[in-house]
């Protein structure tokens, strides 16, 4: 997953930093890329931190399907915040036979809230080599993500959490399609550092998930307006 986000990153970079035209004056619709932006988000997210440490089972896969939305303000053309705000769920079986932890059906709950500095070079936003019919916007992204996670099972011995957060960094591109109306591709690499989770299971205070660094991706397809 890392490794996708490496490519690109490096594609936006060698786009931003390769290209040949010389920056021209403005487009025709003078600051059209400032203002607020509203979008919806689908994709995928890692999550590799839900593992019940007294099992040793990992809650289903390491991908999750993700949904959620995102809100922004660009101050400049070429730069402004960025919230989002995603949730994730799924579905698998917990425990691992005993009578302490049954193997029984569980939901998985994960909800991210990030907040970042987003930038692109104004020789996207002001080149007269666009075309009038699209506009393509390569951005950069650097923040900070909270994050937090359950597994809600029957049985609380096996009931999993998770609550951290770190830094962030992304990049993405973003499709200007129809006046305000967008679509963007985004991808993520949050930095999550997270509490160990304990619980108190037949008398005793138990850990149930490890602490520590966990990296995560998510990879986003957003469609949106801009005002």
């Amino acid at each position: 997953m890392r490794r996708m986000l490496l490519c690109t990153i490096t594609a936006v970079v060698v786009c931003l930093m390769t290209s040949g035209r010389a920056l021209a004056t403005e487009f025709p619709e003078k600051g059209w890329h400032k203002g607020s932006y509203f979008a919806v988000s689908a994709g995928m997210m890692q999550v590799t931190n839900d593992k019940h440490v007294q099992t040793n089972r990992k809650f289903d896969g390491a991908i999750n399907p993700t949904f959620g939305l995102t809100w922004g303000w660009d101050i400049a053309d070429w730069i402004g915040p960025m919230l989002q705000v995603l949730y994730s769920t799924a579905t698998s079986q917990v425990g691992d036979g005993t009578a302490t932890y049954p193997i029984e059906n569980a939901r998985e709950h994960v909800l991210n809230f990030s907040l970042f500095c987003r930038a692109t070079l104004p020789y996207f936003t002001r080149a007269s080599w666009q075309p009038d019919m699209i506009k393509i916007i390569p951005y950069m992204k650097l923040g900070g993500t909270g994050h937090a996670l359950f597994v809600n099972a029957p049985t609380d011995a096996n009931k999993v959490g998770a609550v951290g957060g770190g830094p962030a960094i992304g990049a993405g591109v973003e499709l200007f399609i129809w006046k305000g109306l967008f679509v963007a591709l985004d991808a993520t690499e949050n930095f999550i550092i997270q509490k160990a989770f304990y619980r108190t299971i037949n008398n005793q205070r138990t850990k149930v998930t490890a602490g520590g660094l966990k990296p995560q991706f998510v990879l986003l397809g957003l469609v949106g307006v801009h005002f």
